[in-house]
């Protein structure tokens, strides 16, 4: 870990990365992974221009996904009949995990509701086929990624789901840096570690409401060693 800011508001980090770059500490820097927050998008882009590749975390995405899942689920179980309804009842956990994640009882009765609700189960085989698509190895470059990320996109537009649609949406916004990740598949999954050493921090001591002590404390435990901490 570099640092710790403050606050994540775009003059901040525009501040941290023009003296990054102005100390050299960036001097080889090639890409940065972000969730989809417009702040970090552009203040890379306003420190380092094109050169940076800004790429939008898969974790982020998928987890975007996820919420927008549910909200089609519930958008087709309230078209159903109270009985089937009832049936859904406490399958939640089935329905938004991966099909190896479930042991062979839960493989059973997810294989049968699909079956039983086959609207439910074309909507989990649209989150299985954008899950297969970023895993897929063979995709090397954006363009690749792009073309095949429009393609899905088509195919869940067709389901008529207003969840579905809010998530093409999001996707079409952010497709190009979506796609970046093909080029080198980097992601957010150190950062979300560090994230959690950080509260555990925090909750070790009960909150912190100084700052300064807190980002030592950080440092201290995740970033450069003691002697640099001086200044």
């Amino acid at each position: 870990m570099l640092d710790v800011l403050e606050n994540r508001e775009k003059t901040s980090v525009i501040a941290y990365l023009e003296k990054g770059k102005a100390s050299g500490l960036f001097a080889s820097l090639e890409e940065v992974t972000t969730d989809m927050w417009d702040g970090y998008v552009t203040a890379v882009r306003d420190v380092f221009g094109d050169p940076v590749r800004v790429t939008i975390d898969r974790f982020h995405v998928m987890k975007n996904f996820q919420e927008k899942l549910t909200d089609a689920r519930r958008q087709i179980q309230r078209e159903l009949a109270q009985e089937e309804a009832r049936a859904l009842k406490g399958t939640r956990w089935l329905w938004v995990t991966n099909w190896e994640n479930l042991d062979a009882e839960q493989q059973a009765h997810l294989a049968q509701l699909k079956e039983r609700f086959p609207r439910l189960r074309e909507l989990v085989n649209y989150r299985e086929t954008l899950r297969q698509l970023f895993e897929d190895r063979t995709i090397t470059d954006a363009a690749t990624g792009t073309q095949r990320l429009k393609a899905w996109i088509e195919s869940a537009r067709q389901a008529g789901l207003k969840g579905l649609d809010a998530f093409c949406r999001t996707l079409e916004n952010w497709l190009d840096k979506i796609a970046n990740y093909f080029v080198s598949r980097a992601g957010n999954g150190r950062t979300e570690g560090f994230n959690h050493g950080l509260r555990n921090i925090l909750w070790r001591a009960f909150g912190m409401t100084n700052f300064a002590h807190f980002r030592l404390r950080v440092l201290d435990r995740f970033g450069r060693p003691k002697k640099h901490l001086i200044s």
